[in-house]
């Protein structure tokens, strides 16, 4: 019998190794091209200030557009996760200034370049149009500029939740994030619940600013094609509008207190701690520019409140650096381009999201002391459809059973004794990963007694065989499985029978060779070869 099981292990040794290469989707570059769709149109008619002064707000209906990137159409996920991202500008709108470094747009190269690459790690993402423009001496007017921003990210979060299967987009992922303006936007679109309508919405005694509706109140355009896109508005308040995630990039909250509310999206935020245009902590934006601007409270701030609430979040303060400090001046790249922070920025944006993401850790089922050179089988508890499985062994070799995301494997452990592993992370149909499962396996000659009674017991007669002969079973309620020397299952089925009971089997159809008779029962699994003339 130890001569069989140094055969076995010679033998098997040939087949493929247990190695499967988990995907590095969303974490790095995945796709060497994608696809760009330009200005489609997610909330029409939306009321735009075109004038603002002497406290007087004048609007005009504007359809709200986007730029979306997808992964090229090759790609084999359907249901994806988005980012929504939004430029910074400080919601200032000049007339003919769009695209300066006085007035911020969504063709902005930073939220540009951040979407373009997010998009070929993976992720769908777009870079939003939303209403800008205000009185710079009305406080109040101010106010609105924040909630009207907040409220054109809410009609993007639900677009995108509305037209899910156009985009192949997984509604229940859906991130957003923002530079400066565009954080504030998604900051107050997550965090500010219904009971918290900031006065300043509602509409302004004497008639001079109309009435600007719920946070979650612009409709949307639902699709009816796609590329050209068309569609119309509706209402949208039959899906969610809050985001599962949101990176904040220099932006600030108007009151802390906004934090406390229901919603407990995690949060990553990055700020300099020298930033004079939004102070990381309290303090008026632009105060030496518009003077009546309002106090808002930035990232530290933000931190110590979601320290508080015991909110999942990452921080980080970058000393002595400013606004936009990945490289950039109100949105476009200084000279020198994106520096050392920006990559570094989308890493941990990607990490903190695909976190956030990460299906159950699995958990593995069998042998946990083996002898030397054994064969056991290995199983995911519980496995879940639309759930892949990646294995790595450490000091065994893994048995290919032509499907190598299969939720059971079996492992050829090593002729020597000490400590094996066996690794494995679920990947769901979205292709994110779990975190890594590592089941240890004490290797050792201490086993190998109890191992060669159990194999002794697993009597096969006639063997050899023409196909077909019987197996008396050594427990009851267990699994059978037959695998050739490739490592495919070649006949496979669950024996409820009692204890020492014989099954017959009839293998005709199989041709001559050596295979592996594996028998499991709960936590023992006993092996034994299979001879076919």
């Amino acid at each position: 019998m130890r001569l069989y099981y140094i055969l076995l292990f010679l033998l098997l040794g040939l087949t493929a190794q247990g190695q499967n290469s988990c995907t590095t989707r969303y974490k790095q570059r995945t796709f060497s091209s994608i696809q760009i769709f330009r200005d489609v149109v997610y909330s029409e008619n939306a009321p735009k200030i075109i004038t603002a002064s002497l406290g007087i707000e004048t609007t005009l209906g504007r359809d709200l557009k986007m730029d979306i990137f997808m992964p090229p159409p090759t790609d084999t996920v359907s249901k994806r996760p988005v980012i929504i991202l939004a430029h910074g500008g400080g919601f200032v709108d000049i007339a003919f200034m769009g695209g300066t470094v006085l007035v911020g747009t969504m063709e902005n190269e930073d939220v540009q370049a951040l979407a373009d690459t997010l998009a070929h790690w993976g992720f769908v993402t777009a870079s939003i149009e939303y209403r800008t423009g205000f009185d710079v001496l009305s406080q109040t007017s101010i106010k609105r500029a924040v909630w009207r921003g907040s409220q054109d990210m809410s009609a993007a979060i639900r677009f995108f939740r509305k037209n899910a299967n156009w985009f192949g987009i997984d509604p229940r992922r859906v991130f957003i994030g923002g530079s400066s303006a565009g954080a504030f936007s998604a900051m107050h679109a997550t965090f500010v619940d219904g009971n918290e309508r900031i006065p300043e919405s509602f509409e302004q005694t004497p008639i001079l600013m109309t009435d600007l509706g719920e946070l979650h109140s612009r409709p949307v355009v639902e699709l009816t094609g796609f590329n050209p896109f068309t569609g119309s508005n509706v209402l949208g308040n039959d899906v969610d509008s809050v985001a599962q995630g949101v990176a904040s990039f220099w932006g600030a909250i108007a009151e802390p207190v906004m934090l406390n509310g229901n919603n407990r999206a995690p949060v990553i935020m990055f700020h300099g701690s020298n930033d004079l245009i939004v102070d990381a902590e309290c303090a008026q934006p632009f105060s030496s520019l518009i003077l009546v601007a309002p106090v808002t409270c930035g990232s530290i701030i933000m931190d110590s409140m979601f320290n508080i609430n015991g909110q999942l979040h990452e921080t980080y303060i970058a000393s002595g650096e400013g606004h936009e400090y990945w490289g950039a001046l109100n949105g476009d790249w200084l000279p020198s381009g994106p520096n050392a922070y920006w990559a570094d920025m989308i890493q941990k944006t990607s990490n903190f999201f695909y976190k956030i993401m990460r299906p159950a850790t699995p958990t593995i089922i069998g042998a946990g002391a083996v002898a030397p050179s054994s064969t056991h089988s290995y199983s995911i508890q519980n496995p879940t459809s639309n759930t892949k499985y990646c294995w790595s062994v450490v000091n065994g070799t893994i048995i290919n059973s032509g499907n190598p995301f299969a939720s059971t494997v079996s492992v050829v452990w090593s002729a020597n004794t000490g400590i094996g592993q066996l690794k494995a992370t679920a990947l769901d149909r979205a292709e994110v990963g779990s975190l890594e499962r590592i089941f240890n396996v004490n290797i050792s000659t201490l086993v190998a007694v109890d191992e060669l009674a159990a194999a002794k017991i697993l009597q096969i007669s006639p063997n050899p065989n023409r196909g077909q002969f019987q197996l008396q079973i050594p427990s009851s309620r267990g699994h059978l499985r037959i695998v050739d020397m490739t490592g495919k299952t070649v006949f496979s089925q669950e024996i409820e029978q009692n204890t020492n009971d014989i099954v017959d089997i009839q293998l005709n159809h199989l041709a001559a060779g050596l295979y592996i008779v594996q028998y499991q029962a709960q936590s023992q699994v006993y092996t034994q070869k299979l001879i076919i003339e």
